[in-house]
C-alpha cells in the first residue's frame, strides 16, 4: 500500500512520529498544524537573545520501549539534573532525556520528507466517496486524502471528529487541566544548587533552570529559570492576566530560593491544555468507514510517552494494511 495521501493534524509528538513512520514506509504526508511551528508541547519561546522550553521539559520514559526509541534519536541526550523539593530538601538527581537543541527539535527531525502547513487551523473534516476532504472555515481545501489523522488536544479534536460521533464524544469526555507558564532570564547568577526545584507547594509545580540542560546554545550566557504552576492554582488564575500571573510566580520562586531575584527578561504563556486526564482505554481511534483516525496523549496513556505509543499503535494499524483502495487488518504486531 504504497503512496497513500495521509493528512496528520497537529504537529506535535503524537503527529511527527506517526508521520515518521508512514514516511519510511513510502507514504505521502501531508500535516496541518495551527500553530506557526512543530512542537505541540514541546515547544520553545524566545527570551531575549535566547529559547527556553515552555512546554514539557524532557521525556522521563516508563517503557523500555520508549527509552530505547530516545535512545537511539541522534538529537537526544541525557540529562542528570540536581533536585530539590521547594522546602530546599535534596532529592535523588533526576535521569531525564532532552531534544537538543530545543524539545521541539525531535519533532522537526521527525517530519522531514512531509509536506507542512503551518498556521493552517482545519475545522472540519469531510468524508466522501473520493476520500477525505479538510475544511478551513468556510473554505474546503482542494484535495482529498485516503485517511486523516487528528493528533490535536482533546478540545480541538472535538468537533473535528464530528463525523464520527463516538469520538467525538470521548474527546468531549476528556478532562484538560491548564498550567500557567512563567520564563525569566535574570541578571545575575543566583549560586543556586539545584537545577530542578518540584513537590508540593501552594503556587509552583516545578521550576527548571532551562540554561542548565546540556546542549542547549545561549548567545547571552544567562541564566534562564522556567516556573511552572501547578493544576489548582492555574485553574483559580485562569482568567488573570500575564503581569500578574509573573509577579506572582516570580515572588512564589523567591520565596522557595529564600533570596530576591532580578530578572532582565521575563515571557509568560498558559497552556489551556497542559495535560489531559485521559477517557479512553484504547490506544489509538480508526473509524473503517470515514478512513479517520485519532493518537494522542488523551487516549490510553498520558503525557509525552502516551502521545508517542498512541502515534505507533496507530503506525502499526495503519501499516498492517495491504490494499490502496480497501483497509482491511492483517496483523497488529506492537501494541495490541
Amino acid at each position: 500500500m504504497k503512496h497513500k495521501k495521509i493528512a496528520i493534524i497537529g504537529a506535535g509528538i503524537a503527529g511527527a512520529s506517526l508521520a515518521h513512520r508512514l514516511l519510511k514506509a513510502d507514504y505521502q504526508v501531508t500535516i496541518y498544524e495551527k500553530n506557526f511551528g512543530t512542537g505541540g508541547r514541546q515547544s520553545s519561546c524566545r527570551i531575549g537573545k535566547d529559547s527556553a522550553d515552555i512546554g514539557a521539559p524532557w521525556f522521563e520514559p516508563k517503557t523500555d520501549l520508549f527509552r530505547q526509541w530516545l535512545i537511539g534519536q541522534p538529537n537526544v541526550i541525557r540529562w542528570h539534573a540536581s533536585h530539590s523539593d521547594f522546602s530546599g530538601a535534596v532529592i535523588k538527581p533526576k535521569l531525564v532525556y532532552l531534544s537538543s537543541p530545543r524539545q521541539l527539535s525531535l519533532t522537526q527531525s521527525l517530519i522531514k520528507g512531509a509536506m507542512l502547513y503551518t498556521g493552517a487551523n482545519i475545522t472540519a473534516l469531510n468524508p466522501g466517496k473520493l476520500g477525505v476532504q479538510l475544511q478551513r472555515g468556510r473554505k474546503k481545501i482542494n484535495c482529498f486524502y485516503d485517511a486523516v489523522i487528528v493528533t490535536t488536544p482533546a478540545s480541538q479534536a472535538t468537533p473535528l471528529l464530528s463525523p464520527c460521533p463516538q469520538f467525538s464524544h470521548t474527546a468531549a469526555s476528556t478532562r484538560k487541566t491548564p498550567s500557567w507558564v512563567v520564563v525569566i532570564s535574570l541578571k545575575e547568577r543566583s549560586g543556586i544548587a539545584p537545577d530542578i526545584f518540584s513537590g508540593p507547594h501552594s503556587a509552583l509545580f516545578r521550576a527548571t533552570r532551562d540554561s542548565s540542560k546540556p546542549g542547549r546554545n545561549s548567545w547571552s550566557r544567562k541564566e534562564i529559570w522556567v516556573l511552572e504552576a501547578n493544576t489548582a492554582w492555574s485553574e483559580k488564575h485562569i482568567k488573570s492576566d500575564q503581569n500578574t500571573i509573573a509577579r506572582a510566580l516570580i515572588k512564589a520562586f523567591e520565596s522557595a530560593i529564600k533570596q530576591p531575584i532580578e530578572t532582565s527578561n521575563t515571557r509568560v504563556y498558559q497552556w489551556l491544555c497542559a495535560r489531559h486526564q485521559t477517557a479512553s482505554t484504547k490506544h489509538y481511534l480508526w473509524d473503517e468507514e470515514t478512513s479517520i483516525g485519532v493518537c494522542s496523549d488523551w487516549l490510553n496513556s498520558s503525557g509525552s510517552e502516551g502521545a508517542w505509543l498512541s502515534a505507533n499503535a496507530l503506525a502499526d494499524h495503519l501499516l498492517s494494511y495491504t490494499r490502496a483502495s480497501d483497509f482491511y487488518p492483517v496483523h497488529n504486531i506492537a501494541f495490541t
